[in-house]
């Protein structure tokens, strides 16, 4: 990258790129090849951002989210594009690629994709521990079933 590009604000995409981006995104997650991540909005002012969703591409991330301006109250929805750099040990630098604006449309279809996975591997992470907490007590039960059945 020049000394010139590294100045200049990161491209943005258009309303056709957003589509394909958000379609393969889409995908992806429904058939969990990506996982997504929603950020924690209670440690960030309320008014402002409304929902964040993070998706892990090894050394690349995509961000999704919907904010208000808070000046006029208007909603607005944006796809980011960063590069996750390894400073040195835990640190690490993010560079945005580039971005693009989202339709209300072409963020609704996502966050219900990346609502439907949180949601359902929520259930899966309930299950499970419902599973392993329940695995003593099922085995005694049955114990305590057979040794009835077994008596005269």
């Amino acid at each position: 990258m020049s000394d010139q590009s590294a100045k200049l604000p990161p491209p943005i995409g258009d309303a056709k790129a957003a589509d394909r981006y958000i379609s393969q995104l889409i995908e992806l997650i429904r058939s969990d090849k990506l996982t997504v991540k929603q950020t924690d909005l209670a440690k960030f002012d309320p008014s402002s951002l409304q929902n964040h969703y993070r998706l892990d591409l090894k050394t690349y991330e995509v961000e999704v989210s919907h904010s208000k301006q808070t000046d006029t109250g208007k909603d607005f929805y944006i796809i980011l594009f960063n590069n996750l750099k390894q400073i040195s040990g835990q640190c690490a630098e993010k560079v945005i690629l580039a971005y693009i604006h989202l339709t209300g449309d072409q963020f609704r279809d996502f966050k219900a994709t990346a609502d439907d996975q949180l949601e359902r591997r929520r259930k899966e992470a309930e299950e499970k521990r419902f599973t392993e907490a329940m695995t003593p007590i099922d085995e005694t039960l049955e114990q305590l079933v057979n040794l009835k059945t077994a008596l005269p």
